[in-house]
Formats: C-alpha cells, sequence, structure tokens
C-alpha cells in the first residue's frame, strides 16, 4: 500500500491573535496579512526561524491569543505577539513615551543601551549681549505681559535599558544654556594605552549660538557608559553615565564620525582627526576645505563631507603617515543636505541630496577621460524626489537564508558582487525611502519595463511619472539629466494589469511575466529589514 504524505495547508486563517485577525501564508519565506483596525490590510514577514512547515492559531491560560508553528528544524514553537507593538503600519512599530523632542539615538553595543538625545521648549525672557571685558552676560527683556518671549531648547541626553526602553536612574545629563547638540555618534575608538583593542564610546558635536554679538562656538563631549554595582532599591541602576572629555572648539562642531579608531570632526570648514589618549583629545591630522562642512560618512580609510555650497569632495586618511589627502571632487556648485556612500559588491558610490529635493550619485573612476585623471568625481545617476533628504543610513540586505548581509556566517559564501547594502534615506516631509543597487542584467529589463509601463498604464490625473523623477536644476545648467535610477512604485503598476496585458508588456521587451515577477519580488525580499 503507497502511503501518502500528510498534507498541510499553506494558507491558515485566524481571527483574534493579539487583537488582529488575517491570513498566515506558512511556506519557504512565511508573511503575515493583518486585517487593521481601519480595514487595511498590512503584510509583514517572519523571518526569524526561516521557512514555516505548519501553522496553527492557540489561545489557554499560559498563551493568551498566541500560535502555534513548526520550524524548518522541526522544532515546535509556542509563541505571541508583542502586545506593546502596532502592524497596522507598513512597519511594526512600538511607541516610547519620551514627553521630549528627540533629536539623536546612538545605540552602545557594550551594554546594549541606548543614548538619546532630547530637547525641551521654553519661553526665555532673557537676552544675550556681550560685555566691554569681552565676558557673556544676559539682561532681561523688559516688555508688558502681552510680548511673545522667545522660546529656548534646553537639550539633554539620557540613557535608556534595550528591552523595555525604561530610563535608567541617574543617567540624564543636561547642557547649558544656549548650547545645541548637532550630532551624536556610537564609535569605536582605540589609544595607546589600549593597544590594537577598541572600546565603545557615545561622542556628541555641539553648538553654543549667543545672537550675531557673541561668535558661535563648539564643544566634543566624550560619554562611557559603565557597569556598576546596582542599587538593591534600584534594580535598572546598573550602569553610569559618564561625561569623560568635554572642552570647547575653535567653531561650531556641525558633524562627527569613526575612522579607523580615531574621531574625525568638521569644526566650520576645517576636518581634524583625534586621538582619544588619557581621557584627552590629540590632534592627529587636518585640513582645510572651501566654505563650511556639515555633513560626513566615512568607510575604511575614506571620508566623504559635503560643503554648504561647493558640493562633495572624497578623502583619505593615512593611519601611518597621519595625514589627510584629498582624492577626488565635484567642482560643479550645489548646495548639499546630506551625502553618503553607496556600496554594491567591490564598487563604491557617493549619493548626496540637494536643495532642489534630486538625489545624485556620483562615481570615482580614475580611468575615465571626463575625470580629467580622476580629480573630478563624475555624475552617473540622479532623481527628483520632490523632498528634501536630511538623512541617510546604510543595511545589508536580505539573502537567500533569510538573513541580514553579514549577521551570519553564511554571509561570508556569497559572491562579492553579491554583497550590496540598501541605502535608506529619511526626509523633512516625515517619509522614509530606499535605494537598492541591481545586477546589469536585471536592470536592463526592468528598465525597459519601466519605459513601456510610463504609457502602457494611466497614471493619477493623467501626469507623467518621467518628467517628475527627472532631476530639476537651477537657472541654465550645462548637462544632460541621468536617468540611470529606477522608480520601484511605477514598475508595482505592472502587478495591477491583467494576466494578457503582463504578457503583451513583457513580450515587447523580451521577457516573460514570470521574470518579472521574480524581479521585483527579489528586490522586495532585499529590502525587508524587519
Amino acid at each position: 500500500m503507497d502511503s501518502h504524505p500528510y498534507y498541510t495547508p499553506k494558507i491558515q486563517c485566524f481571527t483574534n491573535i493579539s487583537g488582529y485577525s488575517g491570513i498566515f501564508l506558512a511556506d519557504d519565506h512565511p508573511y503575515w496579512l493583518f486585517l487593521t483596525t481601519h480595514g487595511a490590510l498590512r503584510t509583514h514577514p517572519m523571518y526569524i526561524d526561516g521557512k514555516v512547515t505548519c501553522f496553527a492559531p492557540f489561545h489557554n491560560d499560559n498563551c493568551h491569543h498566541g500560535f502555534l508553528y513548526f520550524s524548518n528544524t522541526d522544532e515546535l514553537r509556542v509563541c505571541t505577539l508583542p502586545s506593546n507593538v502596532t502592524y497596522d503600519n507598513h512597519w511594526p512599530a512600538k511607541k516610547i513615551t519620551l514627553r521630549a523632542t528627540p533629536h539623536y539615538v546612538a545605540y552602545h553595543h557594550d551594554t546594549k543601551t541606548y543614548a538619546v538625545c532630547t530637547s525641551s521648549s521654553s519661553l526665555n525672557p532673557m537676552m544675550p549681549k556681550m560685555q566691554n571685558n569681552l565676558d557673556k552676560d544676559e539682561v532681561p527683556i523688559e516688555e508688558d505681559d502681552v510680548f511673545p518671549y522667545p522660546s529656548l531648547n534646553w537639550y539633554s541626553i539620557t540613557l535608556y535599558t534595550r528591552d523595555g526602553w525604561e530610563v535608567i536612574p541617574d543617567s540624564r545629563i543636561d547642557l547649558p544654556k544656549y548650547e545645541k547638540i548637532t550630532c551624536m555618534k556610537y564609535m569605536e575608538l582605540s589609544g595607546e594605552q589600549m593597544g590594537e583593542q577598541t572600546k565603545g564610546y557615545i561622542v556628541a558635536g555641539t553648538i553654543c549660538t549667543m545672537g550675531e554679538e557673541v561668535s558661535a562656538r563648539g564643544k566634543i563631549m566624550l560619554f562611557d557608559v559603565m557597569e556598576v554595582v546596582p542599587d538593591p532599591e534600584k534594580p535598572l541602576s546598573g550602569f553610569k553615565f559618564k561625561c569623560l572629555y568635554d572642552k570647547e572648539q575653535k567653531g561650531p562642531v556641525t558633524e562627527v564620525e569613526c575612522i579607523m579608531g580615531h574621531i574625525v570632526s568638521a569644526i566650520g570648514q576645517k576636518l581634524y582627526v583625534w586621538s582619544f589618549v588619557n581621557n584627552e583629545l590629540v590632534g592627529v591630522a587636518f585640513i582645510d576645505t572651501l566654505i563650511y562642512i556639515h555633513s560626513l560618512a566615512v568607510i575604511k580609510n575614506f571620508i566623504l563631507y559635503a560643503d554648504i555650497t561647493k558640493s562633495l569632495s572624497l578623502l583619505t586618511f593615512d593611519k601611518e603617515c597621519k595625514t589627510l589627502s584629498v582624492v577626488s571632487r565635484d567642482f560643479e556648485p550645489m548646495e548639499i543636505y546630506k551625502c553618503d556612500f553607496v556600496v554594491d559588491g567591490q564598487n563604491l558610490g557617493f549619493i548626496v541630496s540637494d536643495s532642489n529635493t534630486n538625489l545624485v550619485i556620483y562615481l570615482y573612476q580614475p580611468e575615465a577621460i571626463e575625470s580629467s585623471g580622476g580629480q573630478k568625481l563624475i555624475r552617473k545617476s540622479d532623481i527628483r524626489l520632490g523632498s528634501h533628504v536630511n538623512t541617510f543610513f546604510r543595511t545589508g540586505i536580505r539573502i537567500q537564508d533569510g538573513s541580514i548581509l553579514g549577521t551570519t556566517p553564511t554571509s561570508a559564501l556569497l559572491h562579492p558582487s553579491e554583497k550590496r547594502h540598501v541605502t535608506w534615506c529619511g526626509t523633512l516631509d516625515g517619509a522614509i525611502g530606499s535605494f537598492l543597487p541591481l545586477s546589469e542584467k536585471r536592470y536592463r529589463r526592468l528598465f525597459m519595463l519601466h519605459n513601456k509601463l510610463v504609457t502602457a498604464v494611466p497614471h493619477i490625473a493623467g501626469l507623467n511619472p518621467k518628467k517628475f523623477r527627472t532631476a530639476r536644476m537651477p537657472g541654465r545648467w550645462l548637462m544632460n539629466p541621468h536617468r540611470n535610477i529606477l522608480d520601484y512604485q511605477l514598475l508595482t503598476n505592472f502587478l495591477t494589469l491583467s494576466h494578457t496585458e503582463r504578457r503583451e508588456l513583457a513580450k515587447q521587451i523580451g521577457a516573460t511575466p514570470s521574470q518579472i515577477l521574480d524581479d521585483l519580488m527579489n528586490i522586495q525580499k532585499a529590502m525587508l529589514i524587519f
């Protein structure tokens, strides 16, 4: 008698798992489909255990409205969804009450704590003024009761736990009046007393503005998070937040980064490289730049900095000779908001956002004729977002086994060309976007589909997406736009077409509908980080 394998349904409905109803897809790439309270359908992947072979809702006294599933190792897991996480958005979200305005968050890896920079606003009835002896003083603003006094932001840094985001007692550090934090990063620093070993610190840069009569100065502040014996009455007091270095610099500190165990800081138009020795910052190297630096990005020994009006420049740092050297720069004027690197396997690019809501990608190609022997960065791609981008950050792509690049030993087995990073951007409008490098074959296929979809599908209000995404330049610009960035939102319109329309459109570009669907699915899987 032939034995037949037991059939398990791949689609399982549920009505109440932590208050949510929907469908769970049990497969090699499991997905949740939630029906939110507003009637919208949200999809969330579950890559924690890879393949899920069987799934079922489960509820008893020890597991309220949870679920069961078998992992790829045939282990039975009894789980519940976190009650403090909402799945009504495109990403799972957890709301943390700070009762202040957050500006920067730095994660301390050694102690697994978060350093959060916040500010609170209050009315300021005083006005700063410079005395004859060059001392800073304040005079009261003598006005009637209905006079609108100016507001002043008071900055502070507080330490939080990782699990419950609870405030660690006695960890709050308040900054003086008129002093603002402009940047804060976690850095692995090395010193002569530590040899080749590194230690994690929280480094912040500040600026003190007291009006036009007083010159603006800044500080570099360095904090250490130490483990101490907790107070029995305060179980969360196992960490101590201590300021090791706090001294004034010759100008406003606009940005700090870590390079090869050293601190690189942007102070006005100068770049300084510091070494932390015996609780003091010792100068290692410096270089004069153009106008005013406000954005830095570092990979290995390369420093990418953005000038407020003079575009982008690339430097290199020699640790043995203790020198900073200019490698290449863009000679065209541009008001840059932020800059960062684009990692595409063994290739490295540079992405910037400007004041015209454009995103531009540059490459360093010294063998190209137009680069003048490598002195000039070559503009390769540009696109218009319609929003000002003020921040970038990178994450590894999600590889075939479901893990993030660089988090498992499987990443080392990949070909160097497959080791790509997703570059995320945040806008002043509150939006989040992403950019993913593609292989040449996949890009060519989707590029032809992109051009076909401009005219093949109707658009909102009859607008032209290709015209909207074309980079815009102020005045006369002796350069053509480089349309080498594809709009993924436009490509997803292929999914809304009927089977006949998909087959006809794919035939026009020499592909099949399954190839295009695989391309779109692989792009979506690579950018799933939650």
